[in-house]
């Protein structure tokens, strides 16, 4: 089912108000991230769809069912956390099976469903095993596995993958990814690693100081950004911000007149910035810079280029490009990944409209 939130507000001892006026629709059946700086709200609206939290102000639903007022046992979702919580005297399958064991189901029942959650997170030759012979990554399976045991109408996810490292990361989320899409559970994810978010998200709220940023499909977040905090939010390296004012007689060819009139960022994502003889569907525009420094990692290049004493990271170049460091290379911009902010920090023009 999805998620309705309608005017939420909360506020701590009615002062101090931490979220503000949320309205969104979490489809059902997708994955959808709640993503943000520490301190944004993601939690907060975790704990509020959960029922772990109760609004000061504004409705929420469940498909048509009003569940404002209910807890989290009657809202019937089901919940994994940071630390995966798992009961250490207890057996991955009778962790897994705890939660219909609370609600009396017949022990064969449950210990062939416990078997087949355990098969769908590849922890079925576990089953024997206590939580502290388990790696991170089998944990947090197991705990998955026992948050689907009870057929939640909703999997919260919070902040899951923090406790493991990179490598590790990177194959749970993969696989987080494949038990959503397997089970079709409507599955909300918080996370601060907007990485993870691109990779795994049907949908990513961005949440900045208790308030919606921009609530939309990963593509269409990085691509059409609404403000200048989701642009530089989204994106690795972080996109390069200068003052307009910079390259405005550059740019005043190819821009409206209203545009160039409230331009004052300029934002260009880093794979955006290319060799003008590499690119044909550029911008028109004509550009130069110094060789600050060029770092290799891999098959990655990481130039960084003075352009009138404001320094740019670049990736859109080769290493035939790069003779030697101080020289100039002229470059131009492409048609996606360049933006225009104007003093109230909103996108006011995307370049592909050119």
């Amino acid at each position: 089912m999805d998620v309705k939130f309608e005017n939420v507000s909360l506020a701590y001892e009615h002062k101090n108000e931490v979220l503000h006026d949320l309205r969104f629709v979490i489809p059902k059946g997708k994955l959808t991230c709640l993503l943000g700086p520490s301190g944004c709200g993601k939690s907060t609206t975790l704990n509020l769809i959960s029922g772990l939290l109760q609004p000061t102000a504004g409705k929420i639903f469940f498909g048509e069912q009003d569940v404002t007022k209910k807890d989290a046992l009657a809202r019937k979702v089901g919940m994994v956390f940071q630390n995966y919580a798992l009961y250490p005297h207890m057996t991955v399958l009778e962790n897994i099976c705890f939660p219909l064991k609370m609600k009396k189901i017949d022990k064969k029942k449950r210990n062939e469903r416990g078997e087949n959650l355990a098969r769908l997170v590849h922890v079925e030759n576990e089953l024997t095993k206590y939580p502290g012979e388990l790696s991170g990554g089998q944990q947090q399976r197991v705990a998955i596995a026992r948050a689907l045991a009870k057929e939640p109408s909703i999997l919260l996810l919070d902040e899951p993958l923090s406790n493991l490292d990179a490598r590790l990361r990177v194959e749970m989320r993969e696989e987080i990814r494949r038990i959503q899409k397997q089970t079709g559970v409507t599955t909300v994810f918080v996370t601060h690693d907007q990485d993870e978010a691109m990779h795994i998200s049907d949908y990513i709220m961005v949440l900045d100081n208790g308030q919606i940023q921009q609530f939309a499909d990963p593509n269409t977040i990085y691509d059409y950004p609404d403000n200048l905090f989701v642009a530089s939010f989204i994106g690795n390296p972080v996109i390069n911000k200068i003052p307009f004012s910079i390259l405005r007689q550059d740019f005043s060819p190819i821009i409206p007149m209203t545009i160039n009139e409230k331009a004052e960022t300029l934002l260009i994502r880093a794979e955006s910035i290319v060799p003008i003889r590499d690119h044909q569907e550029h911008l028109g525009v004509k550009l130069q810079g110094k060789v600050v420094s060029v770092q290799r990692y891999g098959h990655e290049m990481f130039v960084r280029l003075d352009v009138q004493g404001q320094e740019l990271m670049v990736t859109g170049f080769k290493e035939r490009d790069l003779l030697e460091k101080q020289q100039i290379l002229e470059f131009t911009l492409r048609t996606n990944g360049v933006f225009i902010a104007n003093s109230d920090k909103e996108v006011i023009w995307n370049a592909t409209s050119v």
